[in-house]
């Protein structure tokens, strides 16, 4: 029995569970099935409230994929569900009518019915229905974020609180990327939207955690994000005034780490508050909304900073020439913070997405053979890459060695471009080299625990000190 187990059972809080997952038909609606409650034997109150339905807008071009589908269809019952729960009480989902997932076109409706469980206890009567999810794929023209809100400072939690708050105006559009371990007493951890009138956003939103593993959580971050934002796969939400929408909720337990990036939209209405908060396990963020921010931890890896041009990077290899090779990450080029007076900085590019483009030269009078590599020049690091669009993922590498990423053929009196998207993995070490060379890289990563590769302690230690990361 794993010590994260052992510890859950000792909190008393309101848990989400899952027994299965949504699924899309081909048909506009699945015919409901009628709700149904055991009858209660007492006159204990329901464990909480079950919708005869929720509606749930999606995006994505040229279509939602099933594990985006899966998400936002949870979501959308987790935020009609979670505020009627009883204290103690529990919920649980599947089984799912029809099965399996399909992906979902642009401009396309689809509808599932989800088996819905709300256990009880000795204070509340467990509720059993089924409720129907309908799906909108709507078109939204994709929004690159202008703004960069990082929270990571305080990066260890010692107490309840408001952990971060921002403002995000209708047509500037916002990235969030948080990064937040859990140090004593088990806490939730809630990302919540507000407004002051009825506002609609886009969220396109990656998440990890709660676990030890931070290299791994960071990773899993990155590599979702650069995938979701190419296809413009998120949802859409409306945000009314003195209701709380939570984008995010996780459970921690001593040591682990929860992160994410989500990017906000606001497509109508007025500007949307994103607050990060931390709250008792099985509490409520709402009590730390308009509250203090709590104590940053001395690093200043916070802030508000201006992403517009940064990160777009561009060069020119030629055939026959010397290597060409970019930094990203270091501490020489920063994103500007709006706040000059606000010590906080971004030292690693932590949620900040580097466009890479090298035109590739061959003057000569044969095809020639050219590789793309990264060079870890501060430490461990693991790296998600879009190349041309098609997604390459590198192990753990520590060693200032280069590792290749992809290979092009170059013909001979030919001009060519290649194209990466890239975002740096929050948990490993900056900055890092990206060229190209016509000297073959080392083919593969390390296995964990090569002498040049990283160790199992290297991927579940805590984040990396303040001199090599942020």
């Amino acid at each position: 029995m794993s010590n994260r187990f052992i510890a859950l059972l000792t909190i008393a809080s309101v848990l989400a569970g899952r027994a299965a997952v949504a699924q899309p038909v081909e048909s506009p609606s699945a015919s409901p099935l009628p709700s149904t409650s055991p009858p209660s034997s007492s006159a204990l109150p329901p464990a909480g409230v079950i919708p005869s339905g929720v509606s749930v807008d999606v995006t994505g071009s040229p279509g939602v994929t099933p594990d985006v589908l899966d998400t936002q269809i949870l979501a959308a019952l987790d935020q009609e569900i979670r505020p009627t729960l009883r204290p103690g009480a529990a919920v649980r989902y599947g089984p799912i009518v029809p099965w399996p997932l399909l992906p979902l076109a642009t401009g396309s409706r689809t509808a599932v019915n989800v088996t819905v469980t709300i256990e009880g206890d000795s204070a509340s009567t467990t509720v059993t229905g089924v409720t129907t999810a309908t799906i909108d794929n709507v078109v939204v023209a994709p929004a690159v974020p202008n703004v960069l809100f990082l929270s990571d400072d305080p990066e260890y939690l010692q107490s309840d609180g408001l952990v971060f708050r921002g403002q995000v105006s209708a047509g500037r559009p916002v990235r969030l990327y948080y990064y937040h371990s859990d140090i004593g007493v088990p806490r939730d951890l809630d990302v919540v939207l507000t407004a002051a009138v009825p506002s609609r956003v886009q969220l396109i939103e990656s998440a990890a955690g709660p676990d030890l593993d931070v290299m791994s959580v960071g990773h899993t971050v990155t590599r979702d994000l650069l995938q979701f934002e190419q296809a413009n796969e998120g949802a859409v939400v409306d945000i009314e005034p003195g209701k709380p929408f939570i984008a995010r909720h996780a459970l921690m337990i001593q040591g682990e780490l929860v992160a994410g990036a989500a990017d906000v939209h606001v497509m109508s209405g007025g500007a949307v508050t994103v607050s990060v908060v931390a709250s008792p396990a099985g509490g409520h963020p709402d009590a730390y909304l308009s509250g203090p921010r709590m104590p940053f931890d001395g690093h200043d890896r916070h802030g508000m900073f201006d992403l517009d041009g940064f990160g777009n990077i561009a060069q020119s290899y030629v055939v026959g020439g010397p290597d060409v090779a970019v930094h990203y990450g270091g501490r020489t080029r920063t994103p500007r913070s709006l706040d000059p007076s606000d010590p906080g900085h971004d030292y690693g590019d932590y949620g900040i997405v580097h466009r890479i483009t090298f035109g590739l030269v061959n003057p000569g009078d044969t095809p020639q053979l050219v590789y793309l590599y990264e060079k870890p020049l501060a430490g461990p690091v693991r790296s998600s890459f879009l190349v041309d669009g098609q997604l390459k993922e590198l192990g753990c590498v520590r060693m200032p060695q280069p590792y290749w990423i992809a290979t092009y053929q170059v013909p001979a009196h030919s001009n060519g471009i290649s194209t990466t998207v890239t975002m740096t993995d929050g948990g490993s070490f900056y900055p890092l080299e990206f060229g190209v060379t016509d000297t073959q890289p080392l083919p593969y990563t390390p296995p964990v625990g090569t002498p040049d590769g990283c160790s199992p302690n290297v991927a579940s230690s805590p984040s990396p000190t303040a001199a090599q990361k942020k």
